[in-house]
């Protein structure tokens, strides 16, 4: 008695889903058409402009901690 993967294998043969909308493509490709890819190539360009952001935030607010922690005792001699 085969498995309902069997016969799910068996019926579309080797393939994989598309990582945006999740239809079925051959193997060698992560997408199923333009459309899907230029949508993946939009979300990681905008989660890398978040993360730039949020690290150039990071580092400006080190700087001020640095600057409120510092300048006081500078001052206070």
């Amino acid at each position: 008695m085969s498995s309902w993967k069997d016969k799910i294998q068996k019926k579309y043969g080797p393939h994989e889903h598309c990582i945006i909308c999740g239809k079925a493509v051959p193997e060698s490709r992560k997408y199923c058409g333009q459309g899907c890819k230029d949508s993946a190539l939009a979300y990681e360009n905008k989660r890398k402009k978040k993360s730039r952001v949020q690290m150039y935030f990071f580092v400006v607010m080190i700087v001020v901690m640095i600057i409120i922690l510092i300048v006081p005792g500078l001052f206070a001699g």
